[in-house]
């Protein structure tokens, strides 16, 4: 979950693309700050594919994480909609896949991936 604090203090910013992609900073920051937890949710999505009682359940509460985000984005004001959301999920957790099993040498900082997608997907 995000820290209640450091929303409180985005929110008196402009909903720009610049405050959106320190929304992402932040959700990549967390993600990482334990990798244990994001790797446990993609063996989950593996376990998803071979066993249906599993993808129900994950399915739901993807499907609630999401539209709360929509919900979010939508209540601050940001730029972007559904579509661009679904986009960044698919991003986040290909960037978050990559960075904590074998990443690829881009030559990009996690910081200048998120700008190139923000600038990419929110034209």
């Amino acid at each position: 979950m995000p820290d209640p604090t450091r929303i409180s203090s985005r929110a008196a910013r402009t909903p720009d693309r610049d405050l959106f992609a320190d929304y992402l900073r932040d959700v990549v920051r967390r993600l990482s700050t334990d990798p244990h937890v994001p790797l446990a949710l993609f063996e989950l999505r593996l376990e998803a594919a071979r066993r249906p009682a599993v993808a129900k359940a994950l399915g739901a509460w993807r499907q609630r994480a999401f539209e709360d985000d929509v919900v979010f984005n939508n209540e601050s004001g940001l730029p972007g909609g559904r579509t661009e959301i679904a986009l960044f999920h698919y991003a986040i957790d290909g960037l978050m896949l990559d960075n904590l099993t074998a990443p690829i040498d881009s030559g990009l900082s996690v910081d200048a991936t998120i700008d190139e997608l923000v600038d990419r997907i929110l034209r």
